[in-house]
């Protein structure tokens, strides 16, 4: 990283704070820590944040209250929810008023560095309206073509559909892609990352530099990631149920799962 990212975490305990500033204190990060989302504004009218990690449940003001709250001022600093309630639902809710992403607790220092260049690499991307570059480890895979009534809505807008052999494969839908209008870049995870329901496994950077992500409806181990969305996002996913699916996930949990998402 060549420059500095300004991180403003809001936790009210102590040992989360400080356990933070430990897993990023060598990632050249400047960090500010504070207890409540009041001062967390304090801190942002007086310092220039480029990124907010906040707990979600929290007195007074919570996570969510705080978010609105940063958008309303400052609508490019991105997000970041954390939490120990990590729920489809409450995942989605954090999405759709504009997170950039979503963890939950307990996280591992890999977890917590990954969605931190995520988001620094699009802090970094727009103060020079540079374009942001996206790899990944996934390798190339053909899936079958799909018929619409194989498929399952979840949420509002993605999808999934079971494969023979107990893989599930993960898209988003059409409506919500031409939402989005233009994109720039798209992440997706590599082969092997570990998802959990509710963390957010598609992220989209649309050409004004919004970032738009879709919850993981399941939990389970990344085994194959659809290349063609990547080197080509906005031609891909013009057929967002066919080339463009985006992952095939070998789930850990799926029954528990299926039924909280109610299917």
């Amino acid at each position: 990283m060549e420059q500095a990212v300004n991180i403003l975490v809001v936790d009210d305990e102590q040992v989360v704070l400080d356990s933070i500033r430990k897993l990023l204190k060598r990632e050249n990060y400047n960090i500010f820590t504070v207890f409540s989302a009041a001062e967390a504004l304090e801190v942002m009218r007086s310092e220039k944040i480029d990124i907010v990690l906040t707990d979600l449940m929290m007195p007074g003001i919570d996570g969510l209250e705080l978010m609105a709250l940063v958008k309303k001022d400052y609508p490019r600093v991105p997000v970041i929810m954390v939490t120990g309630y990590a729920t489809i639902n409450t995942a989605l809710k954090a999405t759709q008023l504009g997170a950039f992403d979503y963890i939950a607790k307990p996280f591992s220092k890999k977890e917590l560095i990954a969605v931190m260049k995520r988001a620094s690499d699009l802090v970094v991307a727009a103060d020079v309206s540079g374009e942001e570059t996206v790899e990944t480890g996934g390798a190339e895979a053909e899936a079958q073509p799909m018929q619409l009534d194989t498929i399952t809505a979840i949420g509002d807008h993605s999808w999934m559909m079971m494969e023979e052999g107990g893989t599930v494969l993960l898209g988003v839908e059409g409506s919500y892609i031409q939402m989005i209008g233009k994109i720039q870049s798209i992440y997706l995870p590599s082969r092997g990352d570990e998802l959990r329901q509710g963390g957010s496994y598609l992220q989209i950077f649309s050409s004004d530099m919004c970032s738009h992500s879709i919850p993981s409806p399941l939990t389970g181990t990344v085994v194959d990631v659809n290349r063609k969305v990547l080197d080509d996002p906005q031609s891909a996913l013009q057929d967002p149920y066919g080339k463009g699916w985006l992952i095939r996930l070998r789930p850990s949990r799926f029954d528990a799962e299926r039924k909280l998402l109610g299917l």
